[in-house]
């Protein structure tokens, strides 16, 4: 049976990759959120409306025709979904396992009648991706991080070429990767689109930074984003890590002039803290030898602060304090500035990266280190927190 299926299998892709001569027209993608240990979710775009589905099978250091793989559609409340923008949950998945997976896609040729869409060929968008699921008891966690790009993309791949794709078992984008998102298409190009070749095979971690919830199209910005919880604070862990990623929204008061009397972040935000003090007590967070906050807006405050930064500071920062978090991880400020604990009434040292580099991380229990690296992969500083 085992032998039959592989055969099935080898079958269905030769037939993807060789009807038609033009592979499935990938625009942007594919990248990975929301990977868990036993799922992860894949999205991309592409250029013409299809019916896009993902293969997937457990990496066994095989060719991907000899391997064994499943399929995985988009669904909603039953029926498989076409479009361009296209977002597939896969399940059932071991812990700590590489997998493989590839787009693969028709595109829709006539859809004007309900009861007889046409399709074109089926055809493979791009090569074959390596994604490996999270592991909760691994001993270490290692991970990169970058902020505050606004739109520099050849910052942006020069600071994510440097990471040592051996190590690192996800990447944290710690907001402002865009200064506004008029079109959605605007955030998925300059955030996915400058290191494809990267985005595919890690999984992505999204911080929501104060530009990010500028622009028309601000709120489609969660599809881009899927999170546990459906909005961009979140939990998860990888290794001893337990991730608290938490979202300060707009960085002045609601009814400054630049929003257009469209933001309403002081609601937004109390109904986080009440979600924050609940989720530290959860197992994943309470349990977790290491506990890490990462939010674009650090908890810095004084004379020169403006308005959301004092109020997280005044409320997110005793929640933090109480749960016993080891490190904030920031960014804003576009350089590297360091608060030791006890200076803003934090007990955790707080790091806010420089825009103009990477930050790699390496925890163990006990030990964090953090080191910043330059867009020529020069090391600029290092911080060991014990």
């Amino acid at each position: 049976m085992k032998k039959i299926l592989m055969i099935v299998a080898f079958l269905t892709a030769t037939i993807g990759l060789n009807a038609g001569t033009d592979p499935l027209k990938v625009v942007y993608g594919p990248w990975v959120q929301n990977v868990t240990e036993d799922s992860f979710t894949v999205l991309w775009v592409t250029g013409d409306k299809s019916l896009s589905w993902v293969e997937v099978g457990e990496d066994r250091n095989t060719n991907w025709y000899q391997m064994e793989h499943w399929t995985c559609y988009e669904t909603v409340t039953g029926r498989r979904v076409t479009g361009t923008f296209h977002s597939v949950k896969v399940t059932g998945l071991k812990k700590a396992t590489t997998y493989c997976y590839r787009i693969v896609g028709k595109p829709v040729a006539d859809d004007s009648n309900p009861y007889a869409i046409s399709y074109g060929a089926v055809r493979a968008g791009g090569g074959v991706h390596k994604i490996r699921t999270l592991d909760y008891s691994a001993p270490e966690c290692n991970f990169s991080m970058v902020n505050d790009m606004h739109f520099d993309d050849a910052k942006y791949r020069a600071l994510m070429s440097g990471m040592d794709r051996k190590k690192t078992d996800l990447v944290v984008l710690n907001g402002d990767i865009v200064s506004f998102s008029n079109y959605q298409d605007t955030l998925i190009r300059h955030t996915f689109g400058p290191i494809r070749d990267i985005c595919g095979d890690f999984p992505v971690y999204f911080v929501r930074g104060n530009h990010e919830t500028r622009g028309s199209e601000f709120h489609l910005l969660p599809q881009a984003f899927p999170t546990n919880t459906g909005e961009f604070y979140y939990t998860f862990r990888q290794g001893p890590v337990a991730f608290i990623v938490l979202d300060g929204g707009e960085d002045k008061p609601d009814d400054d002039p630049e929003y257009s009397d469209q933001a309403e972040f002081d609601q937004y935000r109390q109904r986080e803290l009440e979600w924050l003090r609940q989720v530290v007590k959860t197992p994943e967070v309470a349990d977790a030898p290491v506990k890490i906050c990462l939010i674009h807006i650090p908890a810095f405050t004084g004379p020169n602060s403006w308005y959301t930064q004092n109020w997280i500071a005044e409320n997110f920062t005793p929640a933090l304090n109480e749960a016993g978090i080891d490190l904030m991880l920031s960014g804003h400020h576009h350089k590297y500035i360091y608060a030791a604990p006890g200076e803003y009434g934090n007990r955790f040292p707080i790091v806010a990266n420089s825009n103009t580099e990477r930050m790699d991380v390496h925890v163990t229990p006990g030990r964090i280190e953090v080191k910043a690296f330059d867009r020529e992969g020069k090391l600029v500083r290092s911080l060991e927190i014990k």
